[in-house]
């Protein structure tokens, strides 16, 4: 247990290993004889490391005073001399003798099944592996790790963890001490746990009557991140025991495991020390069985300076004074222990914050905690988590399980935001919202953010997938939740209608490409594990469970919820488990299973295409694919798709005739007849596109629906208007439909005034435009968008006024029109620039991202350095937001590069908002290949900067090649990545080299057409 009095630092003692005694001369023993390390049986006797126990600081040994590095405790020291001579003569014999039974080897046959070194073992994940390939996975000293599967075995099951840690924020070093108690579930004679640039200064197991057990063997395989331990006797089945190892670290500088961060207060720079261990990190912050089936309870203990706190998933419940060190008095705070939980659920905090404070209706205690100038920028996100807590809980119908809930904004963080059980950390720019400064949109993603994290606290945290292929039970809850949350909580901001922007259409956009993969998806590996935080896993995911909800009704979805968070709390569940919950809710004739499995367990979804034969409409399905056609069937059905790409479809729909009756048919796999009135003229399908697929109406059909579209775009609610907006216009980019049809349907705009739809066709336009920018029809193109935003941008005018979508309206039409070089809201914005930058004139929240665009895009260096200046200085972090995304729209090429030059400075622009550099410069005509060139010219110092994330570098190639569009473009980038290994951004590049293609053929199949369209329309 932790001493009560104070202790001097140098000899500060955490929970001992085994049982120590101290000698006269200071150094500390167990049960006062030296420990002896045995690497391997085959060590001959005098190159074995004898060291003693020691404390915290490191182990005292025979290697140096300083004790032995990582490397000699696991390499043999022993040294052997004899002449040159002899050298040479053993040397070439010695290798005769190799090369011969190398030989002998090679072809003497058959060969042994067995599962020995030099056969690829089972399970085995190697990527590069082939048949005449031979794998031997090799520990860091050499020998063969006999542990040959990168998954951990599940004979060994911890169930609590006694964590101490000591960081340094200045020396950034970190003393560590973890006690494992584990249970054997059969007899073993080895454990093999996660351990990532750790260095072991001492390890010890004990039985459950504390006696020590001999270690006999310690190994460590660095690419798979194992220890292996084997002792000399055996694990009993059904007993438990103890693994105390003691172990020192670095915080890192990049955003994982435990790591450093930093924030400026007053023109001095502070620092603390954070974590984020999801997927696969905790292991790179103490040794553990770093996968989620492994939940186990933790107790923390942590030494801070007196001006720090310290936070972790529970609350403290003791704090110690310990003495001094390095002239600075050091506190020891305990914690108490947590409900079982996953490793990567695991947080702690260390820093100088200070808070707000709430309770829930249940007595819950939240707290917001920033830095003291931020601090007034907390009470939003205080009173959201509030009430969201306070809905969940009665919408799951299951209490909230730990005593608090903390919020923590974090400056250097890659995420949104993580899930931690009890200790959520946040991106600044998810959490902070002053009423005065941030925007509506700003606003928003604050409530989405954290409701998204609350809804965690039960899908993830409390029911834990079994493993990452079924990622999508956290991420794809989490994000359909968030929007019920908010909706509740601001149920004005219309946030289901929003759902379908925010969700279903980008995860439909990306879904469509032949390089996208199933819900469900086989990974092992931690860079497999990290591609698969995407779009496909929150937002598809999302998509299906509102689709879902819409055919089971809300109140069976709760009911199968609420058994299903009973029925697996504290414990880990897959997508099986899942839909046999529901299953018991539902009448006989749907079986939830069936239908879900085939959206799923195979990437894509279907195109249903209405074709009308007299009384009946023909629905017919297919993978739909955004290839050009003649391409299409060849990629339809690959890969292989047990369900040969077919889905059970809810498809609703009504008539023109009928638009109050909504109906439902189901295409069980199969196409189906709906019979109609003779005088039907269309039909609407997928209503609210609540449904995750496409709709394809027939030339006759398209025809009427625009028409009543134009003469009364009433008669279909927004969201209906918003899919045949998406649907038309990616239709035409996958080659079914002439671009006619998407712009003949446009004119109707001129009447629209609602948000979605108008967001909906703003982002189809902008990506046109980027496309066309380089065409003849760029110009005649910017003129039709002008066209359409005229009558809206007069309509919803330059004040603050309106309800919460018209105020998102007002954003999104005029920073559009900014772009298309509108004259009146150029001219208003440029006005409104001027007044700010040279009187200081405050400018309406919602309009800053406006006004900002156009004073440095139609400005020179003096407001693009104006810009700067504020973007440097202010404390607001959706300000400082606004301007990342302003200073990239400047005209000026040279601006532009310098711009980019500024990311390779981390005091400058935080390594996280490096995308959002490159995704603005890149989106801007002017600096599109000078994005390109910059990610090229700068890979290496990008992927430094970034800790070498691949799955972050991976988000770049996708925003600086997203407009790419000429097969110049795809020569480039195929070129540069050629052989390159670029690990968990795999995918990433896949599909961005996919989407080039995409833009090649769009441009050079739709551009005359378009041009056609536009010169008739404009004359």
């Amino acid at each position: 247990m932790p001493q009560s009095s104070p202790t001097p630092v140098d000899v500060i003692r955490l929970e001992p290993v085994g049982r120590y005694k101290q000698t006269q001369n200071g150094n500390i023993h167990a049960q006062g004889t030296h420990y002896t390390t045995q690497i391997t049986h085959s060590i001959c006797q005098s190159s074995s490391l004898v060291y003693n126990a020691c404390d915290l600081g490191g182990v005292t040994g025979t290697e140096s005073p300083a004790g032995p590095t990582k490397k000699s405790l696991y390499e043999n020291n022993g040294v052997a001399a004899c002449s040159q001579k002899r050298a040479l003569c053993i040397a070439t014999v010695v290798f005769a003798i190799f090369f011969t039974a190398c030989v002998i080897i090679a072809y003497t046959g058959p060969q042994s099944e067995c599962t020995c070194a030099g056969s690829k073992p089972p399970n085995f994940v190697d990527d590069e592996w082939n048949e005449t390939k031979m794998f031997v996975p090799r520990a860091t000293n050499g020998q063969i790790f006999p542990w040959n599967n990168i998954r951990l075995p599940t004979f060994i099951t911890p169930t609590r963890y006694n964590l101490t840690m000591h960081p340094n924020l200045t020396t950034l070093e970190v003393k560590g001490q973890v006690s494992i108690e584990f249970q054997a579930e059969k007899d073993t004679n080895f454990l093999v746990l996660h351990s990532k640039n750790l260095t072991i200064t001492d390890k010890i197991v004990q039985d459950r009557k504390g006696h020590t057990i001999k270690i006999i063997k310690l190994l460590e395989y660095l690419d798979g991140q194992q220890l292996y331990i084997e002792i000399k006797d055996k694990f009993r089945k059904k007993h438990n025991y103890t693994l105390n190892i003691r172990y020192t670290t670095k915080l890192n500088r990049d955003f994982e495991g435990f790591y450093i961060s930093s924030y400026i207060n007053n023109g001095e720079r502070r620092y603390l020390a954070t974590t984020h261990f999801e997927p696969t990190h905790a292991r790179s912050a103490f040794p553990c069985f770093d996968e989620p089936q492994f939940k186990a309870r933790f107790k923390m203990s942590i030494f801070r300076d007196r001006f720090h706190i310290a936070l972790f998933n529970m609350p403290v419940i003791n704090t110690e004074d310990v003495g001094f060190y390095m002239g600075t008095g050091l506190l020891r705070d305990d914690f108490q222990e947590s409900v079982e939980m996953s490793t990567y659920l695991v947080a702690f905090v260390i820093c100088d914050y200070v808070h707000q404070n709430k309770q829930t209706e249940r007595g819950i205690s939240v707290s917001v905690y920033a830095p003291s100038p931020y601090i007034s920028q907390a009470s939003f996100a205080l009173e959201t988590a509030v009430n969201v807590m306070d809905y969940f809980e009665d919408f799951f119908g299951v209490a909230y399980p730990l005593p608090k809930q903390d919020l923590i904004a974090i400056p250097d963080f890659v995420s949104g935001a993580m899930e931690n059980w009890g200790l959520i950390t946040y991106r600044e720019t998810a959490i902070l919202y002053d009423p005065n400064e941030t925007s509506t949109s700003a606003h928003q993603w604050v409530a989405i953010v954290i409701a998204h994290e609350l809804a965690h606290q039960w899908f993830g945290n409390l029911v834990t997938m079994k493993w990452w292929n079924d990622l999508w039970l956290n991420e794809g809850f989490a994000s359909f939740l968030e929007y019920m949350g908010v909706d509740n909580l601001k149920p004005e901001w219309k946030m289901m209608e929003q759902f379908i922007l925010d969700k279903t259409q980008p995860a439909l956009a990306l879904d469509a490409l032949s390089s996208s993969h199933p819900i469900s998806v086989t990974v092992q590996d931690p860079n497999e594990i990290e591609a698969i935080f995407d779009t496909i896993s929150y937002s598809k995911s999302a998509a299906i469970l509102h689709m879902l909800a819409k055919f089971l009704q809300l109140d069976t979805l709760q009911n199968g919820l609420n058994e299903y968070l009973n029925t697996f709390k504290y414990s880990n569940a897959d997508t099986k488990d899942l839909w046999n919950v529901f299953s018991k809710h539902t009448n006989q004739s749907l079986e939830v299973k069936v239908v879900m499995d085939t959206w799923t367990n195979q990437m894509g979804f279907p195109l249903v295409t209405l074709v009308r034969e007299e009384d009946e409409i023909i629905a017919t399905q297919d993978r739909f694919l955004l290839t050009t056609e003649s391409v299409n069937s060849s990629l339809r059905s690959k890969p292989k798709s047990k369900f040969d790409y077919k889905w059970y479809v809810p498809l609703t729909y009504f008539t023109n005739k009928y638009p109050e009756d909504i109906r439902t048919v189901w295409m069980n796999m199969s196409d189906v007849r709906i019979e109609v009135d003779t005088d039907v003229k269309w039909i609407k399908a997928n209503i609210n596109q609540s449904g995750f697929y496409r709709v394809m109406y027939d030339e006759t059909m398209w025809t009427n629906i625009i028409a009543d579209l134009r003469s009364n775009h009433t008669i279909f609610n927004p969201a209906d208007r918003a899919s045949l907006i998406d649907d038309a216009f990616t239709l035409s980019r996958a080659g079914f439909l002439n671009a006619s049809i998407p712009l003949d349907l446009s004119l109707y705009l001129i009447k629209e005034k609602d948000y979605v739809p108008w967001a909906t066709a703003i982002k189809h336009f902008q990506a046109w435009s980027r496309r066309l920018s380089e065409s003849l029809a760029y110009k005649l193109f910017l003129k039709y968008m002008r066209k359409l935003l005229t009558p809206i941008s007069k309509a919803i005018g330059w004040d603050s006024k309106g309800s919460h979508l018209d105020r998102l309206l007002r954003t999104d039409v005029l920073s559009t029109a900014i772009l298309c070089e509108l004259n009146e809201t150029v001219f208003q914005s440029k006005s409104q620039f001027e007044k700010w930058m040279n009187r200081n004139q405050s400018i309406p929240a919602d309009l800053k991202e406006v006004v900002y665009s156009a004073g440095v895009k139609y400005g020179g260096l003096t407001e693009w350095q104006h810009c700067w200046g504020v973007y440097n200085s202010t404390i607001i972090p959706s300000e400082r937001k606004l301007f990342l995304k302003a200073l990239g729209v400047a005209s000026d090429p040279w601006l532009l590069q310098r711009y980019l030059l500024e990311t390779l400075h981390p005091r400058s622009i935080r390594p996280q908002d490096v995308k959002i550099v490159l995704t603005v410069v890149a989106a801007n005509p002017e600096g599109r290949l000078l994005a390109w060139r910059h990610l090229k010219a700068y890979w290496s110092t990008m992927q430094s900067l970034l800790g070498n994330s691949t799955f972050m570098m991976g988000s770049l190639i996708s925003a600086v090649t997203a407009h790419l569009s000429t097969p110049y473009d795809y020569y480039e980038v195929s070129t540069y990545f050629n052989g390159m290994n670029v690990g968990s951004a795999t995918r990433a590049l896949e599909q961005s080299l996919e989407t080039i293609k995409l833009n090649i053929n769009w441009v050079s199949q739709n551009e005359e057409d378009i041009y056609t369209w536009l010169l008739n329309y404009l004359k």
